[in-house]
């Protein structure tokens, strides 16, 4: 590493891989680290702080080689090597996330359970458009067809990589043609028209035209009803009154969006103008549960909501009985099952049931009457394959339900979608555990309760004693986001040096890293001063600076920036790169800052995914101005 004589640009090793390149990168910057002044002198001529010790890091480390092999950012060099390999950015392989690891289990929407191994070759050929493969797959397992991860099916890569056959397949075998992407909420419709995908496309809109009221230009009312501008939601109904009862591609209406945020004022001009009391959108809600419920675990109560429910009901909404156990009517709950003793398990359109609701709001007079009317706690529900009703009880701390739902069966141990199992959410409150353990709830293997223990106690002795022991439990697959992913929400920065001293390390791939290690500004500072790459990206290739970009959020752009993020990444969900999407989502001032930084205003990977395209598409008149008028990039 000592000879300073380099002949730039240096030939590219014959057959390069990225694999390659990472490795001579980590090596220059292992050199640089150790204090070799050839190397830190390569890595100080691309830093923008030369004397910055924050310059040291992989980002610029891969920028130095790809200068030097004759390219003006990492991303151009690994395009080009793509390119030679016959590859293009949809193509790269996929990025296998460590939950779905050979030899693990998987948990299907129908509360079986598959190999990993199957799930990941479902999402790979659906990606690839391997009919057979998927067919086959299905055939094992049924309900692969609609298995998620990080709440991603496998219909959302058939329909972003154009494959009409496969998304075909997949809608016969239940697939939701009403899915929203994670984490921007796109529909499926608007990932295939941006992609030119006209026959997945064509497929799309027949589907949801059989459930919905479909209409174009419904975001404007849709956005003035959700945020309460009664103005602009009449002059959206004086210029088409039909937007009263329209939906967009997931069944979303105007009148869902006023409900759940609590607009009376909205919600009554709507209903006056005609819009469908009952419309049902993609995920089952009806505007009344919208108002009863703003997040499916957790009810919210409030008098304005309530008021908003007699409004619904008062012009026709439908009353049954989940309606009337989420409402505490024990008189409407009590004839509906003299009448029929199977509506104790009554599922309504949004995937709850009666139990649920009960339980939700503590009444345990109802629930017991539900119980003892044949209510099953573990049926299925939105979220929970095993039901919500044992959880909900849990989360109230409120031992009598919790005694009551376990005589009739309620399984401790049932999975609620990011949420743990009621015995593992009863953490707080022994009694309660051990409850839940008499009538077999048990630690899941990845629990580790004695490390989570002291880590509630602050007791940094036990802890650090525990992982020196332990040392393997610091890179435990089971964290899935990594170990470090807590204490960085919580911005506990005191536990995050502790676990880094330890060894510890934020992984280059996770799921929620924009919620966790970037949720706050400083503790985000903190991890890239000690070594957290600049480049960490989700299983998409979709990095936090895309990530900042989407959301506008330009200090923390400016702190990936400044420690050598990768201007210029290429994505797969947008094939974009962070500018195309700060383009894509109207983020003008983002767009001007990753502009003032050098980055390339045509790179995409695609023709329809340069950042002009995406500005023009999505009407962002200003932007497309702006991108008009930037400098040509420099040759590669």
């Amino acid at each position: 590493m000592s000879d300073t004589r380099r002949q730039f640009p240096a030939p590219l090793p014959d057959r390069p891989s990225l694999e390659q390149l990472r490795k001579q990168a980590k090596d220059l910057l292992r050199a640089a680290r150790a204090g070799d002044p050839s190397a830190r002198s390569r890595i100080a001529s691309v830093a923008r702080d030369p004397g910055d010790p924050r310059s040291l890091n992989l980002a610029n480390a891969q920028l130095v080689l790809a200068r030097e092999y004759g390219f003006a950012s990492w991303s151009k060099l690994a395009r080009r090597i793509d390119d030679d390999a016959g590859a293009r950015p949809g193509r790269r392989p996929m990025i296998r996330p460590v939950e779905l690891r050979p030899g693990e289990t998987w948990r299907l929407p129908d509360g079986t359970g598959a190999p990993a191994d199957s799930v990941w070759r479902m999402f790979v050929a659906a990606r690839e458009g391997d009919l057979a493969a998927v067919r086959s797959l299905v055939e094992g397992h049924a309900a692969l067809a609609t298995v998620e991860y990080n709440y991603t099916p496998p219909i959302h890569f058939a329909v972003r990589e154009g494959h009409a056959r496969l998304v075909d397949f997949l809608l016969e075998r239940g697939a939701d043609p009403a899915y929203r992407s994670y984490p921007f909420s796109e529909p499926l419709l608007v990932f295939a028209e941006d992609r030119g995908h006209a026959e997945v496309a064509a497929i799309l809109r027949e589907q949801l035209s059989r459930r919905f009221t479909i209409a174009a230009h419904t975001g404007a009312i849709i956005a003035a009803s959700k945020e309460g501008d009664l103005a602009r939601v009449r002059a959206e109904l004086a210029r088409d009154p039909s937007l009263a009862g329209a939906g967009n591609e997931t069944g979303d209406t105007a009148l869902h969006h006023a409900v759940d945020q609590g607009h009376m004022d909205v919600v009554r001009a709507l209903l006056e103008a005609g819009a469908s009391v009952d419309a049902v959108r993609g995920d089952g809600y009806r505007p009344i549960h919208c108002a009863l419920m703003s997040h499916w675990r957790v009810r919210r109560h409030s008098s304005r909501h309530d008021e908003i429910v007699d409004l619904l009901l008062a012009n026709g909404a439908a009353y049954n009985i989940y309606i009337a156990a989420a409402r505490g009517d024990m008189p409407s709950v009590r004839d509906a099952l003299q009448r029929d003793r199977s509506l104790a398990n009554f599922v309504d359109t949004h995937q709850h049931r009666p139990v649920s609701a009960a339980a939700r709001r503590g009444d345990v007079a109802m629930v017991a009457l539900l119980l003892e009317h044949g209510a099953d706690p573990n049926l299925p529900e939105e979220g929970a394959p095993q039901g919500h009703a044992l959880w909900s009880a849990v989360d109230r701390r409120d031992h009598e339900l919790v005694k009551l739902l376990l005589r009739y069966g309620a399984d401790p141990n049932c999975e609620v979608e990011s949420s743990g199992t009621p015995y593992g959410h009863a953490q707080k409150d022994p009694a309660l555990r051990e409850l839940l353990r008499a009538h077999g709830g048990r630690e899941s293997p990845n629990e580790h309760p004695e490390l989570q223990e002291a880590f509630k106690r602050r007791d940094f002795a036990a802890l650090e004693r525990m992982l020196r022991e332990r040392p393997e439990l610091i890179h435990l697959a089971s964290w899935g986001d990594g170990i470090l992913a807590g204490p960085a929400h919580d911005a506990d920065h005191e536990v995050i040096d502790m676990l880094l001293r330890l060894g510890a390390r934020v992984p280059p791939v996770s799921k929620w890293a924009p919620y966790y290690y970037f949720k706050h500004e400083r503790t985000a500072a903190l991890l890239l001063e000690r070594g957290m790459d600049a480049n960490h990206m989700n299983w998409h290739r979709f990095t936090l600076l895309h990530h900042m970009a989407a959301e506008d959020e330009l200090g923390k752009a400016r702190l990936l920036l400044d420690h050598g993020a990768d201007i210029d990444a290429i994505d797969e969900e947008y094939c974009s790169t962070p500018l195309g999407v700060a383009a894509r989502f109207g983020r003008q001032d983002a767009v001007k800052l990753l502009l003032e930084r050098g980055a390339d205003p045509v790179a995409a990977g695609a023709d329809w995914a340069t950042p002009l395209a995406w500005a023009r598409r999505k009407g962002h008149d200003a932007i497309a101005e702006m991108l008009d008028a930037a400098p040509a990039p420099p040759p590669a």
